[in-house]
């Protein structure tokens, strides 16, 4: 008899024994992280997502600095002035879409010359800076305004496709609040602090005011190139998140950070190679990789968030399972040394053999 008892306690050893290796390779690995796991998450990058990111990022940067490109829009805003030219059939109809000859917001000094918000000659090449172009100017040549005092309820569409019209030009559309940098000379004319800042740059780049006009609307204007440049990014990420599948808001957002970022040091280094040093700086392109890096903050912050309260939640269920452990065996009578279990174990195995006998003697 004493020998089962002290084969049932070494069984009972040995059981314990690898019960607790297995309980301290289970605490080990609590501390190990699984970077394979974080490669594989839904939000991460592949090398495909790099090369095209970059790759979409360098078609937009040339899209916005193609030559071609800009004498074609304008073409474009020449006919939609009523010059006439060789156009094509798109350029004529673009043209007859955005007519704007004779608009109060081009009011002219002379045939060849326009004003400025003090009603003085202002050269022509910065004259929708001086004028009529800036949207939120509360002034009396806010566009709108002119063009509802010259055309009623209509003229408010018409500003519209004027102001359109406008960013197919060359030198762009005036960004919105450029009013306010206007200042009176030491000879008291009216000019603008944007237009000086441009002198003075093509004066420090090529010695002369030679790029000026260039620098200005690279820099401080709205232009539908600008605006393609961004647009083809956009349409470009749209079809390859379509091809693959992807899904995942934080790695879409990853991938368009990427294109657009590259598409907007792209062109202003495209930009300081042409200009003798002086970056293209795009606008638009600048303010959607702002968005998108706010979008990337917004998302990460949600899902660090998500898994503070996924943690916290693990934790909580931890501690209960931990007490409901603890309650199950509070009925259990304990002991405190071995030979009171041992005798426990031999008291019990009497009593079950007692019970045998006397089944046994029931059923004799």
């Amino acid at each position: 008899m004493r020998k089962t008892y002290e084969l049932v306690l070494q069984d009972s050893i040995t059981k314990l024994d690898s019960l607790s290796m297995q309980c301290k390779n289970e605490m080990e690995s609590w501390g190990k992280l699984d970077t394979n796991v974080i490669i594989k998450s839904a939000s991460s990058l592949d090398a495909w997502d790099y090369c095209f990111s970059i790759a979409i990022g360098i078609a937009g940067a040339k899209i916005s600095t193609s030559e071609q490109l800009e004498n074609y829009l304008n073409d474009v805003h020449h006919a939609a002035s009523g010059a006439t030219g060789d156009y094509t059939k798109l350029q004529e109809f673009l043209g007859s879409l955005l007519r704007h000859q004779g608009d109060a917001i081009d009011k002219p000094w002379t045939e060849k010359q326009f004003i400025n918000r003090a009603y003085e000659p202002a050269d022509v090449g910065y004259h929708r800076l001086l004028w009529g172009h800036d949207i939120i100017n509360l002034g009396v040549d806010n566009p709108f305004r002119l063009m509802f005092e010259q055309q009623g309820i209509s003229g408010i569409l018409q500003a519209v496709r004027h102001l359109v019209a406008d960013t197919t030009s060359r030198q762009g559309l005036p960004l919105p609040g450029s009013a306010t940098f206007d200042y009176i000379k030491d000879n008291g004319k009216v000019s603008n602090y944007l237009l000086e800042l441009a002198k003075n740059l093509s004066k420090e780049s090529c010695g002369n005011m030679r790029n000026a006009q260039s620098i200005y609307s690279h820099m401080f204007t709205i232009r539908a190139q600008d605006i393609m440049g961004g647009g083809a990014i956009a349409g470009f990420s749209a079809m390859y998140f379509k091809i693959r599948g992807i899904q995942n808001s934080v790695r879409r957002v990853q991938f368009r950070l990427i294109a657009y970022s590259v598409a907007f040091f792209g062109q202003a280094m495209l930009g300081a190679v042409k200009q003798n040093g002086i970056p293209y700086i795009n606008i638009p392109l600048a303010a959607t990789v702002f968005k998108n890096l706010a979008q990337l903050y917004y998302f990460s912050l949600k899902e660090t968030r998500e898994l503070y309260d996924r943690t916290y939640e693990l934790i909580a269920e931890g501690d209960r399972l931990s007490e409901c452990v603890t309650s199950t065996g509070e009925g259990l009578i304990t002991y405190g040394n071995a030979s009171a279990y041992l005798y426990e174990l031999s008291q019990g195995q009497r009593n079950v053999d007692s019970l045998i006998e006397e089944f046994e003697r029931r059923l004799s």
